[in-house]
Order: C-alpha cells, then structure tokens, then sequence
C-alpha cells in the first residue's frame, strides 16, 4: 500500500505497486502505462481520478530489462547523481518517459536506436529553429513508419516526423560504433540514458 494525497487534500492509502514484473504480468502492465491507466486510483472523497507521480521498479528479465521510473521532482537529483538507482538499473523520469519506453517495447524496437534517432531528429529541428527548446518524443509506428513528435518548433503545436524503417535498422546496425562517439558516449554513460541529459551539460 501506497499513501496518496489528492487535490481535495483528502490522503488515502492506495494499492500500487513499487515493484513490477513485466514477465509475471504477461503484457497486462504494458498495456496499463500504454492506456494511461498504470497507477491511476480514484478519490475516496471526491471521486476524482489521480495518477500520482510515484518511483516504481519495472523488470524484465525475458526483455533483459531493469528500469526505475523517478517522479519528476526527482529529476534534478538524477542530474545530479544523488538518485537512488539499483546497480545496473536504467532510469526515466515522469509518466512520459515511462509511456515512450512501453511504446518502444510494444513496437519490438531497441530503445538506445530509438535515442540515437531521436537525437538527429533534434540536430534537424535545431537547424529550422535555433533559439527554441527542442523536444522529441517517439510515438509509435504507423503505416509501416515510425513516429516522432517533435515540439518547441511552433508554440502550442506537435509536429511529426515519421522516418523509414530503413533508418532504424542502419541506425541499429552502426550502434556499437555509435555509441563510442561524442555526444552518445556521454548519452549512454550513466542511469539516465537520454539526450535530455545533454542539455544539463550545457546549462
């Protein structure tokens, strides 16, 4: 059990887990982040719907993966290294990061390629608009191509670039060697294994 507070100021303990296991769980917990319904609970009080920003541990050893999802109040202690993190785990922070990684897996796709494509897909928009914050999500495939939201190009608008899977597997294909370059080296070095980490380098 896990203590919620909701915005009615009503705390109330809720049965959420802390740690997941994807494989013991077939595809049910997937399927929960992908629907939005992974750790929501309703109001005692007043009924509303919450889904609270909680840490949870999500392993899979068929998928060879150990993931930690922070709360984003945890993100600047991440940057900063005081995080608590299991030894060889991988973090994300926030419902977003932790909706694209289910997404990656439910599409069957190497998360590291899907970063790295992420990241010339960012080089790209910088190109277009220089002074904006660049934002880049991946957001499934579809028709036979895959999916990236990029924002900060337009206030207030999501464009999409779909790329073809041709991309992907060069990409796949050329990651040893990718990853021992700058910036991936420093991409991949650490927990959080994300672009977004490259923006603290340069603050």
């Amino acid at each position: 059990m896990r203590q919620v507070t909701c915005m009615c100021e009503t705390s109330f303990d809720a049965d959420l887990p802390e740690d997941v296991d994807l494989d013991a769980q077939g595809e049910g917990a997937l399927d929960q982040i992908l629907k939005g319904d992974f750790l929501a609970v309703t109001c005692p009080n007043c009924g509303a719907r919450l889904k609270p920003e909680l840490r949870v541990h999500l392993v899979s050893k068929k998928r060879k993966l150990d993931i930690v999802c922070l709360p984003e109040l945890e993100r600047v202690s991440l940057y900063l290294g005081s995080a608590s993190i299991p030894e060889g785990a991988e973090a994300v922070v926030g419902y977003a990061e932790l909706y694209e990684r289910a997404k990656i897996l439910a599409d069957g796709l190497d998360a590291e390629t899907i970063e790295i494509m992420k990241y010339l897909v960012a080089e790209k928009a910088e190109d277009e608009a220089p002074d904006a914050e660049i934002s880049i999500a991946y957001a499934g495939k579809k028709d036979g191509k895959l999916q990236f939201h990029v924002s900060g190009l337009k206030e207030g608008e999501v464009a999409v670039l779909p790329l073809s899977p041709a991309i992907y597997d060069k990409t796949f294909a050329d990651k040893t060697e990718t990853k021992k370059e700058a910036p991936f080296d420093r991409v991949f070095k650490g927990p959080y294994r994300s672009i977004r980490i490259l923006a603290v380098d340069e603050a």
